[in-house]
């Protein structure tokens, strides 16, 4: 580290030009150096104990300002550095593990703190020039012509709560007499009582519970709020009203819903997830339980990550943090890739093993790196046969699988899960599982009774056909050739072969993570799940270098222990809103 003062950062006498112009060539940069005395901070600045020596303006603590970065949906924590009063730089907050590994303690102080510059992408850093942009949209623009014609008009924020409240002929000046509705005409049910009433006796219609006779008998002094009475499981005519967002951040988001649902009582509020990664997340709740919509590799710790249609540099989220350990991995502990993905991105051009498959072929792909798996007994045994909870405790494993459970075959398809009671050996609710050929009852909860299953099951148990679900998997993935794998991927079976031997060379320290890259098909989900499923056959959740949930964090609008406010329950008058949305979804 330099340790020089600095004032102006052309102290010397140096003009900009003689600048440039000396620093062009790399034996310039040297004369450029010895010109300027310059203070470079680093990991090794204040907050790390260094001397620091100089007054740097931007590093004075009153003229830091800590927030976030919405440049991308990352939301990384950055250093706002002011001048004057006006925003100067952009960089990384020190305190955030997003930015600085390790990151600084909460307790270091910001005196300290000033000097600490954390990692920020080009992205983030161009904050500074969306944040000064002449052209950004600082006032409301009405449309001032026909639509599509680009031409706007501005005006003050009172004149658009009032036409948007009101509706009414709103462009009568530009020669478009239309009625448009406002507020004040679509959100008709106000009253929180009467629209919970309606809701809750829409969905015994919806259910068969009630007639549409009785539900309008009961309610004949509020059918006037309904969209439509004869079908009362449409909802209200607030529905009608629409919020269709973009790329909306977290903390936008909450408020958003809480305006829509809560004040406006309409079901149909609407972010970009469906057209840009949904099956990903409902791949990952189906296949936990619904325990989360999310899982992401241990990159710190993994010796082996196969990055399933995105990257550590392109095509995901999280970039900013997952670079720097993925680079470091690479460089410093030998953490290999498998990028898969059509184009040759910076992620598979950096990668150990690059697969170029077809797309909409993942699905295929996955089942024939099962295939692979169970011909060479390459899948965690162990782990698999944990029936239930207790099971899984007793291996000192934290998650447990369905695997050893039994599914009714129906036709030659599977259908549902074979319940205890229909065969006589427990209670309604609880699996059946084989153990040493015999059926045991089994709740998967059960922390007091360890139950370990048979993993490979196909037979008939009083006259209903049953399999458990891992032959189930292990039948599917055989009922293809890695030839015909390879023929329909356009992956060799080479590359197959040598990508299944890594994955499950790994223990729990190799992870298969994935994006919108195999979802983004018709058969999205089923590819997302098989891809998920490599996963669960090495069983490497909740483990060190494995796929992780991740931390927590202070939800924006609070309800966790030592939140400052909780807004869940400050909405005196909240409306419930019920009803069919728009994408029938739900």
């Amino acid at each position: 580290m330099t340790d020089t003062t600095t004032s102006t950062p052309f102290a010397s006498g140096l003009s900009r030009r003689e600048f440039f112009r000396t620093s062009a060539l790399v034996g310039g940069a040297g004369a450029a150096a010895a010109a300027l005395p310059l203070a470079v901070f680093s990991g090794e600045a204040a907050a790390k104990g260094a001397h620091v020596k100089g007054d740097y303006l931007l590093a004075r603590p009153e003229n830091v300002l800590y927030s976030t970065c919405l440049q991308c949906h990352v939301a990384c924590q950055i250093k706002a550095k002011t001048e004057n009063g006006v925003l100067a730089k952009l960089t990384g907050n020190p305190y955030s593990p997003q930015n600085y590994l390790p990151h600084l303690d909460d307790e270091t102080s910001p005196v300290d703190a000033a000097t600490a510059d954390g990692k920020l992408c080009p992205k983030g850093q161009s904050g500074i020039q969306t944040y000064a942009d002449p052209y950004r949209v600082r006032r409301v623009l009405k449309r001032a012509g026909e639509r599509g014609s680009n031409t706007w008009t501005a005006i003050s924020f009172e004149q658009f709560v009032d036409e948007v409240v009101s509706g009414g002929q709103l462009f009568a000046d530009i020669g478009d007499e239309r009625h448009y509705p406002g507020f004040a005409e679509v959100i008709v049910a106000r009253d929180p009582e009467v629209l919970a009433a309606l809701g809750e006796d829409a969905a015994k219609v919806a259910a068969g519970e009630m007639t549409v006779e009785e539900f309008k008998a009961a309610h004949a002094e509020h059918l006037d709020l309904l969209i439509d009475p004869d079908h009362p499981d449409l909802g209200p005519k607030n529905n009608q009203f629409v919020l269709d967002n973009g790329r909306i951040e977290h903390g936008r988001k909450e408020f958003a819903k809480r305006f829509t649902g809560d004040a406006l009582g309409t079901v149909n509020w609407f972010a970009h997830t469906t057209i840009c990664e949904q099956s990903h997340h409902i791949a990952y709740s189906e296949l936990t339980g619904h325990g989360t919509h999310h899982l992401k590799p241990d990159a710190e710790n993994a010796e082996f990550i196969v990055f399933w249609g995105t990257g550590a540099f392109t095509a995901n989220f999280g970039k900013t943090p997952m670079a720097e350990k993925i680079t470091t991995g690479k460089v410093e502990r030998g953490l290999k890739t498998a990028v898969v993905d059509p184009r040759l991105s910076h992620d598979a051009g950096k990668a150990d093993w690059w697969l170029p498959i077809k797309p909409g072929t993942d699905l295929v792909l996955a089942y024939g790196i099962m295939r692979w798996m169970f011909e060479n007994a390459r899948y965690n045994a162990a782990y698999l046969a944990n029936a239930n909870k207790a099971a899984a405790a007793a291996a000192g494993e934290s998650t447990w699988t369905n695997a050893t459970h039994l599914v009714k075959i129906v036709d030659g398809r599977p259908t549902a899960l074979l319940d205890a009671a229909e065969i006589g050996v427990g209670d309604e609710g609880h699996v059946v599982v084989m153990v040493d050929g015999r059926p045991v009852a089994v709740d998967p909860d059960d922390e007091e009774t360890p139950v370990v299953g048979d993993l490979f099951v196909s037979t008939t148990i009083d006259g209903i056909e049953v399999a458990s679900a891992l032959q189930l998997i292990r039948d599917e993935a055989l009922s293809r050739t890695l030839d015909e794998v390879a023929e329909i991927t356009r992956i060799p079976v080479r590359q197959i072969s040598e990508v299944a031997a890594e994955l499950t060379s790994h223990g729990p320290r190799a992870v298969v993570e994935l994006y919108r890259g195999p979802v983004q098909h018709t058969n999205g989900f089923y590819a997302g799940a098989a891809v998920i499923m490599l996963n669960v056959l090495i069983g490497n959740a909740d483990h060190k270098g494995g796929l992780q949930k991740g931390g927590g964090h202070w939800h924006e609008f609070g309800g966790k222990d030592g939140s400052v406010y909780d807004f869940a329950d400050m909405k005196p008058g909240a409306l419930k809103p019920f009803g069919i949305k728009i994408t029938r979804e739900g």
